[in-house]
């Protein structure tokens, strides 16, 4: 809005409630109209990505394929078949794509990895030394975080069409339009979010097809998780699961690990609200690949593991980590485990097990298993046990499960110390490595806010607008009195009303709406006027301007000059100035992730603009 101190200052009209919006409080919604189209799910994530997809014509709901066929090189045939690809990325020295995904070798020059957290400058400073390297990269090629996931996006979606062509046809996949869902860590912050789908766009996701213009939606990696691990890990099927019962997910991914806890409300068509605040880290997989690679080096010495071959290291994680120990240990046992590991060119001063381990060979001891996993297993526990609490308080019971859905899901170790911590059924779906795409296309077989599983939202973030209110002693301060020139009123400066409060559960349906004045002096005042959204992450926002809110972002609205001529004219205090009132409303609603803002003069639109919702 315009600045606080000019006296055509937003001034909220008192004593109202919110309301529904005069052009929405009759809507009645309704399906789209049938019609032929593919709804493509995709989980970008931070060491790997996936892609799931189904068509309108599919035999049933249930029918939803994964995208497990992938480009490799010949030395990595045994990853030709895999629920998702490596989120990797090759350039030559001029920054041309060479190879992305399972054909990035390790020696190659100019590759990029992890570089999804660089799209959040929470994770950035957390993302070790893979991210330090990818930023290297990223400044030698003169790119940015948004054009390396825009051209990792572009090779992926490429690949994926070439898969549901092969399926369906070139030419009947011409013919429809597509659904596209983009899941995103639920704790991601709004410019994150925004330079995710900027980097969508970039890679040519949204083009607009024969059939009609593609429909893209973004959802939390925890809902969709939800949607499809409700289907996948028994929880419909359970005959003690009744209407007001909640339940926990889990999703451990590569990089982060997000919580979100949903109560029942309808189970035949199911019906989800979230119940209380999701919360996440980053404590994903990669922070385990981290402390193996620390352990090994102070195994054999920084000197000696310096000097190992890139191929050597690249074996080391692949076939002694990633594929065995990282997943297959369970914890501390009575009988302890014990892995083998092979570092070529790697000789030791002393051989171990009586002399007979060839002298490459080193042991991965119970003590490093530990080592390496607790502290990130005790980071997720902890998180789940939040949430838990947070269940209890709200519900007065406890959740009737806990979904582990993510790659990090499968881990044994995670699995065993969540069922040894948590007195509730700790589920998981057959396939949790793969579970977050599918539930992306669950999510875009919606026709409309009507027919969403999910039908709220918890907000972490508090959305509002700064506006002069009518001074009340015994809720605003003196320092922000003043009297207005105008009208003569005595009014409070720069105060907040919001729309929408961090905490708060918000119907994806219904419209939340305010009056406001603006005095104009002239109609060129007309011209200056936008509307700035505020927001604030504390948990009680402030009711005036300070350090607890930020201004998100603003929109102009198109008020034509011949209004001006319409509005009555009104004298001020001192006689001889002259003004009008401009009375409009301003309405917020939620549709697809997204907040709506709105504003109306007489009925008539005059402004917009699209938020991209923070919620939980």
């Amino acid at each position: 809005m315009s600045s606080p101190g000019r006296e055509s200052h937003l001034r909220r009209r008192d004593g109202q409630l919110p309301q529904l919006s005069p052009a929405l409080r009759n809507l009645t919604l309704s399906p789209l109209p049938e019609a032929h189209y593919v709804v493509i799910g995709i989980d970008f994530g931070t060491t790997y990505s996936g892609v799931s997809w189904t068509w309108s014509k599919a035999a049933s709901p249930d029918q939803i394929e994964q995208v497990h066929k992938w480009d490799v090189d010949s030395g990595s045939a045994r990853n030709q078949e895999s629920d998702k690809v490596p989120s990797r990325i090759c350039y030559d020295d001029r920054g041309k794509v060479l190879k992305w995904g399972y054909m990035v070798s390790p020696q190659d020059e100019n590759q990029a990895q992890w570089f999804k957290l660089l799209l959040s400058e929470d994770a950035i400073d957390q993302g070790g030394a893979k991210v330090l390297e990818t930023k290297r990269v990223l400044r030698k090629l003169k790119k940015t975080a948004v054009d390396v996931t825009a051209d990792f996006l572009r090779c992926l979606w490429k690949h994926a069409i070439e898969v549901i062509e092969l399926a369906l046809t070139k030419i009947a996949v011409d013919n429809m339009t597509f659904r596209v869902v983009l899941t995103l860590p639920a704790n991601w912050k709004h410019s994150a979010q925004e330079l995710t789908k900027k980097a969508a766009i970039q890679a040519g996701i949204l083009e607009r097809r024969l059939r009609g213009e593609t429909t893209f939606r973004m959802v939390t990696e925890p809902e969709a998780a939800a949607l499809a691990a409700w289907r996948e890990a028994g929880m419909r099927w359970r005959p003690d699961l009744q209407l007001g019962d909640s339940f926990v997910v889990c999703d451990a991914g590569g990089g982060t690990v997000d919580l979100i806890s949903y109560t029942v409300k309808s189970l035949e068509p199911l019906r989800l609200e979230e119940c209380v605040e999701p919360t996440g880290d980053l404590c994903g997989a990669v922070y385990l690949d981290e402390r193996f690679e620390s352990t090994i080096r102070t195994i054999v010495g920084e000197k000696v593991y310096d000097q190992l071959d890139v191929d050597v290291k690249a074996k080391l994680f692949e076939n002694d980590w990633e594929f065995a120990a990282k997943r297959k240990y369970g914890g501390p046992t009575k009988t302890p485990t014990v892995y083998q590991v092979d570092i070529r060119g790697y000789k030791p001063k002393k051989s171990g097990l009586f002399g007979k381990r060839p002298s490459s060979t080193i042991l991965l001891e119970q003590g490093h298993l530990n080592s390496i996993f607790q502290p990130v297993i005790g980071q997720i526990v902890d998180l789940v046990r939040s949430q838990v609490s947070e269940i209890r308080e709200t519900t007065a019971k406890k959740p009737k499960a806990v979904l582990l859905v993510g790659g990090f899901g499968e881990n044994n170790f995670l699995m065993n110390q969540l069922t040894k911590t948590f007195p509730v059924p700790i589920q998981r779906p057959t396939n949790a490595w793969g579970v977050i795409s599918r539930g992306a296309v669950i999510k875009g077989l919606s026709n409309s806010v009507e027919t969403e599983t999910v039908t709220n939202f918890i907000s972490k973030l508090s959305y509002g607008v700064l506006h002069n209110s009518r001074f009340n002693p015994s809720i605003h301060l003196s320092a922000d009195r003043f009297k207005s020139r105008l009208t003569g009123e005595i009014l409070a400066r720069e105060q907040f009303t919001w729309y929408l409060k961090r905490g708060t559960s918000v119907s994806k349906i219904i419209p939340v709406e305010y009056h406001w004045t603006r005095l104009l002096r002239s109609s060129w005042d007309l011209e200056g006027i936008q509307e700035d959204i505020w927001v604030s992450d504390q948990k009680i926002p402030p009711t005036r301007l300070d350090s607890g809110a930020r201004k998100l972002c603003n929109f102009k609205c198109n008020f034509e000059e011949d209004i001006y001529i319409q509005l009555k004219e009104e004298t001020a205090v001192d006689g001889i100035s002259k003004y009008k009132e401009l009375d409009y409303t301003l309405d917020m609603k939620i549709a697809a992730g997204e907040l709506n803002w709105s504003v109306y003069w007489r009925d008539q639109k005059k402004g917009a603009a699209k938020v991209i919702v923070e919620y939980e």
